[in-house]
């Protein structure tokens, strides 16, 4: 009877640890690495797109969608929240997001804007698979960069902090042989 509560409650703990595991928030952090110029004309491996996002997969499906999330960030600008300033002269925001760990990753944001007459703006949107694309323009100058995805083009995603769930696998695994080694001894 004595061995069996010890393997019970680990059991029951790693069920009931197991269960909310889906709703709990992740962070990630993403790094396209590999690009065509198209200004330049030339593949630049070693040019990075990066940045990190976090969210809960609400319905349980492995699939973090763009209602799901609570930050996309790409370089300083957060495009979930950024996307509450929006007015006639800026947008800014996400319109498309997709993660999971078998099918990958693919976004679809922007910021850009101008002012009211229209004489100095500038943005930059990026559609994965496609481009990143900057510009800026002022009476006396304009700037273009257009960054294409290419075979070549990779991508690294890591989870920035473990689950609660792992932790909690974790402890109670490590507990486990505590208690076996004690048993032995």
């Amino acid at each position: 009877m004595k061995r069996l509560l010890p393997v019970g409650a680990l059991l029951l703990g790693s069920a009931l640890v197991h269960v909310p595991a889906a709703a709990q928030a992740a962070v990630w952090s993403f790094t396209y690495t590999g690009f065509y110029d198209q200004e330049a004309r030339s593949f630049l491996p070693d040019t990075k797109l990066s940045g990190s996002f976090s969210g809960t997969d609400g319905n349980g499906d492995g699939t973090l969608e763009l209602g799901e999330l609570t930050t996309l960030m790409v370089g300083a600008t957060d495009f979930i929240s950024c996307a509450a300033a929006s007015n006639a002269f800026y947008h800014c925001g996400a319109d498309r997001f997709r993660f999971s760990p078998a099918s990958g990753l693919s976004f679809s944001l922007g910021e850009y804007g101008s002012d009211p007459e229209g004489w100095v703006g500038g943005g930059h949107l990026v559609e994965t698979g496609a481009l990143s694309y900057e510009y800026r323009f002022d009476p006396y100058s304009s700037y273009e960069r257009h960054l294409q995805w290419t075979r070549s083009t990779t991508l690294q995603v890591v989870s920035v902090v473990p689950e609660p769930a792992g932790w909690a696998m974790l402890g109670g695994g490590l507990a486990g042989i505590a208690l076996w080694r004690r048993r032995r001894a």
